[in-house]
């Protein structure tokens, strides 16, 4: 292992600055998804029963709870885990470890 692959704080610190917006973006894009996907199942049923408002929103809550939620679940959890492991991975610097980037890993 070569000394210029040990990670600093300061390199965590970029990297959180870098996993905050990857994280951000991932989130929006699931609770959009989710809702999107929502929407357009009752504008299929409104299209195809166009007297049946009630019906529609139950189905697009249904969706939501069925497909959209389970997906944005997947990602704050999946976040959460790289948050912990960023976090495992200060711990050991600040305990004087040499930690090589080369070597940490994200699961």
């Amino acid at each position: 292992m070569d000394i210029s692959d040990c990670l600093s704080l300061e390199d965590l610190a970029r990297a959180r600055k870098i996993v905050s917006v990857m994280r951000f973006r991932s989130l929006l894009a699931a609770t959009a998804g989710g809702l999107i996907f929502s929407g357009l199942v009752a504008a299929v049923w409104l299209w195809l029963r166009p007297d049946e408002l009630p019906a529609s929103v139950f189905l697009a809550a249904a969706a939501y709870v069925i497909f959209g939620l389970p997906l944005l679940l997947h990602w704050v959890r999946h976040w959460r885990k790289i948050r912990q492991r960023l976090a495992n991975v200060e711990l050991q610097i600040r305990a004087g470890e040499m930690v090589y980037g080369s070597q940490v890993q994200f699961h």
